[in-house]
C-alpha cells in the first residue's frame, strides 16, 4: 500500500460521509443554519483533489502499479456515483439520470476488464477526460446553487425551472455528454469488441 493508493482510496472513504451530511442536511434546509453544506462542498474539494493527485504522486514516486491502474478509474466512479446518488435520493435528478451515470460506468468497467482478459490495453479516450471534468464542474454547481438557495440571494433563486429543480438543468447537460462519451468508446473500438465477442462466442 503506497501513497498514491493511500490518495485513490481516500475518496472512497470520503464518498459515504458525503452522502451521509449532504442527504441529512438537504432534508433540514427549511430548519438548519446551513453549516452542513460547507462540510459538503470541503468534501467534495478532498474527492477531487484525490483524483488530481494520485497520477501525479504515482509516477513521481515511481509508484505506477497494475493494480492502480485498476483501482483508479474504480475509485473514480464509486465517489462519483455516491455523490449522484446522494442528489437523486433527495430529488435533485431523477432515477433515469443518475442510471445513465451508473450504467455508463458499469459498461466501461466490463469492457475494461474484457479487454485486459484479452490482453488488449483500451486507450484513454479525451471524451472520457472531458466527462470527468464536467461531472466534477457540475458537482460544485449543484452544490453552489444549494448554498445559494440557503443564502440571502436564496429569494432570487428559482425553486423550479419547467418543473425541475435548477440543480436538474445543470447535470442533465452532464448526462448528455456522459451517454455521447460511451459512443466515442464504442465506435473507435466496434472492431476490437466485434473480435473479442466472437473469440468468447
Amino acid at each position: 500500500m503506497n501513497i498514491a493508493t493511500l490518495i485513490t482510496a481516500s475518496r472512497v472513504a470520503v464518498a459515504p460521509i458525503f452522502a451521509y451530511v449532504f442527504i441529512r442536511g438537504y432534508r433540514t434546509l427549511d430548519c438548519d443554519d446551513g453549516g452542513w453544506i460547507y462540510i459538503c462542498l470541503a468534501l467534495a474539494v478532498l474527492i477531487e483533489l484525490s483524483d488530481l493527485l494520485d497520477g501525479t504522486v504515482a509516477r513521481a514516486r515511481g509508484e505506477v502499479t497494475d493494480f492502480g491502474k485498476v483501482f483508479d478509474p474504480i475509485a473514480d466512479s464509486v465517489s462519483r456515483q455516491t455523490v449522484f446518488i446522494s442528489f437523486m435520493i433527495v430529488g435533485i435528478i431523477p432515477l433515469w439520470m443518475y442510471l445513465i451515470f451508473f450504467y455508463r460506468d458499469a459498461f466501461m468497467q466490463l469492457l475494461r476488464i474484457v479487454c485486459a482478459s484479452s490482453g488488449v490495453v483500451l486507450a484513454a479516450r479525451v471524451s472520457g477526460k472531458i466527462k470527468a471534468v464536467l461531472q466534477g464542474v457540475a458537482t460544485f454547481a449543484v452544490l453552489g446553487v444549494v448554498w445559494a438557495e440557503q443564502s440571502v440571494i436564496g429569494e432570487w433563486i428559482p425553486n423550479a425551472i419547467w418543473g425541475r429543480p435548477p440543480g436538474f438543468w445543470i447535470m442533465l447537460v452532464t448526462a448528455i455528454y456522459t451517454l455521447l462519451s460511451v459512443i466515442d468508446y464504442i465506435v473507435p473500438n466496434r472492431s476490437l469488441i466485434a473480435d473479442m465477442m466472437k473469440k468468447r462466442g
